[in-house]
């Protein structure tokens, strides 16, 4: 029985590979030990070296930020994240130098779609009323993530997909080397080279649930120290201190005390205490957005005081004040903010007056002239500058088993 010539043909075919590497939040270094990620560089150092550096055809790193915050703070730490994948990929594989891309791609919207439109534990309702949102390109991006963060299932998104979205995705194409025989009698078989998948269609990697566990994260708490600029003008020096509660509340002690006096003539000084409880209507869940927006509130105050201008004024006594706030906080820039605010509430206080000698050596208690008085109407003006200060602390939450 005659054996068929046979020819061997070599053809090269462009494969892809792609990984995962996760970052903590608002972190860019590298973590090895978060959420798999030692597996995953030595899956991808055990692959680069039998593949051989030689048949690396090129290596594309894409770094992203979970769509929460300020914009343009994200985009910074893309950048920032895509450098630190760019080192390390440079420190172990130099070889490869020449043909390493990196992205920074700012906020990862169309992973966190692929998550969401592949969810099976949302309500129906839930999920394409979430899609609609990030699909909504009508509207700003800042927008876009306040409708977000209102919506009752931005919990369970933020603590399920939002930790599988800090990453840079890593794309290596490489050639591969395919040997093929035929006989020689057959029609001639060409073989095709497919094309390398796109980088915007690559699915996000799936995770399983099984690997989440609990384990401690940091977070940043924000304390908010304001001065308001119109005492301080009249030399009322004034410190206050805010801390926020939650995703939409505060509470903010402030302190008055301006203390000097001169020659029995002039004379400014009062202690004033206040505590003020505050519902900010802009649910903020991004520490650089906390104290942002518009806000109401209620408050309660007590002083003693002592004026006296000359001859024209001259009164001592205690108030007490409580009523409620409105206002607003704006961004002046990296580390300050602005916030304008008016209280309209009632005022009671005990007074007395006194007068100087003529020769302002003494000053007189002047009986005919004291009792109480109350006032309803505004009873605070602020235009604060407020310089947020962020700590860092440990809390318990969730984290992805290694």
């Amino acid at each position: 029985m005659a054996v068929p010539a046979v020819a061997q043909e070599f053809a090269s075919v462009s494969d892809t590979l792609s990984y995962e590497i996760h970052f903590r939040w608002d972190k860019s270094r590298l973590d090895t030990m978060y959420m798999g990620n030692n597996h995953v560089f030595d899956a991808i150092i055990a692959k680069l070296d039998s593949i051989g550096h030689a048949k690396i055809d090129s290596v594309v790193i894409v770094s992203q930020s979970s769509p929460e915050g300020p914009y343009y703070h994200n985009q910074a730490l893309s950048k920032r994240r895509a450098a630190a994948m760019r080192a390390y990929m440079e420190g172990r594989h130099p070889e490869i130098t020449d043909r390493l891309t990196i992205e920074p791609d700012g906020e990862s919207w169309g992973q966190l779609r692929q998550y969401v439109a592949r969810d099976t534990v949302m309500a129906k309702a839930d999920r394409e009323r979430v899609l609609s949102i990030i699909d909504d390109d009508k509207i700003s991006i800042q927008l876009k993530k306040r409708r977000m963060s209102n919506e009752d299932s931005y919990r369970y998104l933020y603590k399920t997909y939002y930790p599988r979205i800090r990453n840079s995705r890593i794309q290596i194409v490489y050639h591969n080397i395919l040997t093929r025989y035929r006989a020689l009698s057959n029609p001639d078989i060409g073989l095709s080279r497919p094309l390398p998948m796109p980088l915007q269609h690559l699915y996000p990697l799936p995770l399983p649930e099984e690997m989440y566990r609990p384990t401690f994260v940091r977070d940043t708490l924000v304390i908010a120290a304001k001065t308001n600029l119109l005492y301080d003008a009249a030399t009322a020096l004034n410190f206050e201190l805010e801390l926020p509660i939650g995703e939409h509340w505060s509470v903010a002690v402030e302190d008055v005390f301006p203390w000097w006096e001169r020659d029995n003539k002039y004379c400014l000084q009062m202690w004033e205490m206040g505590i003020e409880g505050r519902y900010w209507f802009r649910r903020n869940t991004h520490y650089v957005d906390k104290l942002q927006g518009h806000f109401l509130g209620a408050y309660v105050m007590s002083s003693k005081y002592d004026f006296q201008h000359d001859w024209d004024i001259c009164y001592q006594g205690e108030y007490w004040s409580a009523g409620l706030s409105y206002g607003y906080s704006m961004k002046l820039s990296r580390h300050l903010n602005m916030e304008f605010s008016i209280s309209v509430g009632w005022l009671s206080s005990a007074y007395r007056h006194y007068y100087p000698a003529d020769d302002y050596s003494l000053l007189w208690r002047d009986r005919s002239d004291e009792g109480r008085f109350g006032y309803f109407g505004p009873t605070k003006l602020k235009v604060a500058l407020v310089y947020p200060i962020r700590i860092q602390y440990k809390k318990r939450g969730g984290a992805l088993c290694d």
